[in-house]
């Protein structure tokens, strides 16, 4: 039973330590994907900058154009507006380049965690769609860079032969073939539907883009919260880890007291052998007790013979003496008549015959005493063979309890009752010789001298009888108490291998139902990211519509820069757009549920906007917003990589 205890508590601390194995593969495995997740998010927001300085530069190439034209005389604000289209254009190349090297290493990324994840044995429901979807996420990004990198080539190209031959004609015509062939057929639009179809194409696009802005900083407070949650999640797995530990140290422990426990009871075990030895001694004893007890019955019995005979000869001595006093009686009365003068010698004859009776008297009395101490004797004999029988009840008793272990000494105990009875059967044989002899003997007990040492024989061994009978006394109560502790013993093993036992499967409960909940979180976590993906991937892609529209909107926009009420339309439009955009974007950074930061990015997404709008009617820019479109771009990159960095620090 100890050996399939001890088997059972391994089982399950290899099941245990398989469960924790599982559970921290399962960690590992949402860290690789929510690692992958927000790498690949990184990668669309910094191609969707890319797109936003693109745009930027496609607006300064009007004016970098405009410098052919104007070839005699360059102003030199003209001459600035180059140097800030070559150095945006040289911006552009070296974004792609490391966007180039990042998007390879994200690419390597995502196949090492194929390769790693598909031998561990996970759901390839999870596990491999969201890897699809990231590299469904990344080719577009590629395609979308791919689409920046041609556009960077035309610039490029447009830069090297402007530079080769400033004046030359077939730079102009690559310029108008290149690049304005393509798109002027899009900014000739000059009726007045037109005019107003591209700006309710513009509010719409506008609205769109605000409400964009307005779910952008929803899922960034929701990035937040999860991030917090996470967070929790991971104080409770760490929490769930430290109770794990600390079960484990208490099956350890139960462990090494069973095995403390199993010695224990193997020196129990060697305590009873050594006590079912020192009862087979004490049997031993009690036999040789018994041939003792036989003996000295023996003796009483012939003993008891002599006292008949010693009674027959005082009965035949009596009746002599009281011939004797008869006729002595006879003869004093004789002498009386005869010799009345010799009173002298009558009194002495008194006087013998009175020393007579006191000497009948006396020999009376002894018998007597001899006759008490006699049965005295037998008495404590008695009480002898009633102690031993109690013993022997008490052994079947311990035999009884403890069958399972004497199985050996069982076969043993059947023997030496054989041996018991073929010892009785020798006993009773003896006793028969020795009354054949002691009949035989009657006749060699014939004195008084004989009787007396007979006597003081027997009163030697009665007291050697009472000192064997006290030492088997002792015995019988130092065995019972021997016995009494070893039940008590026993009683508290038993109770202490069951309160073993019900820790045991209150761990066991304890440590399925701590999986459980850990598995079910991460079930919930797990949906949580796949649904924030999703999220991220639709805003994505609705960003990505409204920048084409907001291009096309902005190519068309510039081809009514001639028409002076039209503009004036806009830039009144333009001013209440940018009125009800600062007013939305104070509202939502003074909104209670909202972070500063995320009201910081809310403003600077509204200036961004506002800039776009200013440069597609207006179909220029400053320095100034030069400036600000790479703060902006230079700030957006910071922020994801601080980002990155918080959230993944491996």
């Amino acid at each position: 039973m100890a050996a399939e205890d001890d088997h059972h508590d391994f089982c399950s601390i290899k099941d245990m330590l398989a469960s924790g194995d599982r559970i921290s593969e399962i960690g590992n495995t949402v860290e690789v994907l929510t690692k992958i997740e927000l790498e690949v998010a990184y990668c669309s927001e910094k191609v969707l900058n890319l797109d936003i300085l693109l745009m930027n530069v496609a607006s300064q190439l009007t004016d970098y154009e405009a410098l052919e034209v104007e070839a005699a005389f360059i102003p030199p604000d003209k001459v600035e507006k180059a140097f800030e289209f070559d150095m945006l254009s040289g911006i552009l190349d070296s974004e792609l380049e490391e966007l180039d090297s990042f998007m390879r290493y994200l690419q390597a990324e995502i196949m090492d965690a194929r390769r790693r994840l598909q031998p561990s044995g996970h759901p390839e429901a999870q596990v491999g769609e969201k890897l699809r979807d990231a590299e469904e996420s990344l080719k577009q990004s590629q395609e979308q860079v791919t689409e920046i990198r041609t556009h960077s080539t035309k610039f490029e190209r447009l830069l090297a032969l402007r530079g080769k031959e400033p004046g030359n004609g077939e730079g102009e015509g690559f310029s108008d073939n290149g690049h304005v062939s393509l798109m002027g057929d899009k900014w000739k639009m000059h009726t007045v539907g037109q005019q107003r179809h591209v700006l309710q194409m513009l509010e719409k696009s506008l609205a769109r883009e605000l409400d964009l802005e307005k779910r952008l900083s929803e899922a960034r407070y929701e990035e937040e919260v999860l991030r917090l949650k996470l967070g929790l999640v991971e104080k409770e797995a760490s929490c769930a880890e430290e109770s794990m530990a600390d079960i484990l140290e208490r099956l350890f422990e139960a462990d090494n007291i069973s095995l403390v426990m199993m010695e224990i009871s193997k020196g129990l075990i060697s305590k009873l052998q050594t006590v079912q030895f020192s009862l087979n001694c004490s049997g031993l004893r009690e036999n040789e007790m018994r041939s003792k007890l036989q003996d000295s019955l023996q003796r009483l019995s012939t003993q008891e013979s002599a006292m008949q005979r010693l009674k027959a000869s005082r009965s035949e001595a009596d009746d002599l003496l009281v011939g004797q006093v008869n006729s002595l009686k006879s003869s004093l009365k004789e002498a009386e008549d005869r010799f009345a003068l010799s009173d002298s010698e009558t009194i002495a004859l008194k006087e013998e015959v009175n020393s007579l009776e006191k000497r009948l008297r006396e020999s009376d009395m002894e018998l007597l005493t001899n006759q008490e101490k006699v049965v005295e004797a037998e008495r404590r004999a008695e009480n002898a063979e009633t102690s031993c029988n109690l013993l022997a009840e008490t052994n079947m008793e311990l035999s009884k309890d403890l069958g399972s272990i004497r199985m050996v000494l069982s076969e043993k105990e059947d023997a030496l009752d054989r041996q018991r009875k073929e010892s009785d059967a020798q006993l009773k044989q003896a006793t028969a010789a020795i009354e054949a002899i002691g009949e035989q003997r009657d006749l060699l007990f014939s004195t008084v001298s004989d009787m007396e040492t007979l006597i003081k024989g027997l009163k030697a061994r009665a007291s050697e009888a009472d000192a064997i009978a006290q030492s088997a006394e002792s015995k019988c109560s130092s065995l019972t108490e021997t016995n009494s502790k070893l039940s008590v013993e026993l009683g508290s093993l038993r109770s202490r291998l069951g309160c073993l036992e019900g820790s045991l499967h209150q761990a066991e409960k304890a440590k399925m139902a701590t999986a459980k909940d850990i598995g079910v979180k991460a079930k919930f976590i797990n949906d949580l990211v796949i649904k924030l993906a999703s999220e991220r991937e639709r805003l994505q892609a609705q960003v990505s519509r409204l920048t084409t529209d907001n291009q096309a909107l902005r190519d068309s926009s510039q081809g009514i820069q001639d028409d002076g009420k039209e503009l004036g339309c806009v830039e009144s439009f333009e001013g209440s757009v940018a009125e009800s955009s600062a007013a939305d974007f104070q509202a939502e950074a003074y909104s209670p549920g909202v972070d500063d930061s995320a009201a910081a990015a809310g403003a600077a997404g509204a200036a961004l906007n506002v800039g776009a709008v200013r440069s597609i009617e207006a179909g220029l820019l400053g320095p100034k917003h030069v400036v600000v479109a790479a703060l902006v771009l230079a700030i957006s990159a910071i922020g994801v990589y601080i980002f990155q960095l918080e959230s993944c620090p491996f």
